[in-house]
């Protein structure tokens, strides 16, 4: 079978991919407020509702955008944590990675191997903070690190849960 006009083929599977025709628009320094389905059309396009980010402190503005008809959403995010919602408790972070101290420096010692998906849960000890009780978990408690995986997040959660359990 031949390729129709503007498709293009995976030679590999030879797969047909019809071509796609879509506009790049770039969004600096907003935050996602909310995602909605577009209930007028059927074809799987969303809504969203972006809120501006002041440069300097990074703390949201007034100024808000709705942008509809949306197909795809690409985050690049250049991730650094907020870690403003516990700078006044006891939280030992890494100067590195700005995530918490026990649980950066398991992660870094256990960084020999670069395949980010062979990484295992370091255990419900590196879970523990100076702060009674408190715990960070999911992508905030790996920092400006980006091998963060759901299922590590999943872990992380099973071991805070161990911790209350156990009266820690």
């Amino acid at each position: 079978a031949g390729s129709s006009v503007g498709a293009a083929t995976d030679e590999e599977t030879k797969f047909e991919r019809p071509a796609t025709n879509f506009r790049l628009l770039y969004h600096p320094r907003v935050q996602l407020e909310s995602i909605s389905s577009n209930a007028a059309n059927s074809d799987g396009t969303i809504n969203l509702l972006l809120r501006d980010v002041n440069e300097l402190d990074q703390s949201a503005t007034d100024q808000v955008r709705a942008i509809q008809d949306v197909s795809t959403v690409i985050a690049n995010v250049g991730f650094r944590p907020d870690s403003s919602i516990f700078q006044e408790l006891q939280v030992h972070q890494c100067y590195a990675s700005e995530g918490p101290m026990k649980l950066a420096a398991a992660l870094m010692s256990g960084s020999s191997s670069v395949d980010c998906l062979a990484q295992e849960s370091p255990g419900k000890e590196t879970m523990m903070n100076p702060e009674p009780s408190f715990y960070i978990v999911g992508m905030k408690s790996y920092g400006r690190s980006s091998k963060f995986l759901l299922t590590i997040g999943h872990e992380q959660v099973h071991h805070v849960m161990e911790l209350l359990n156990e009266g820690i």
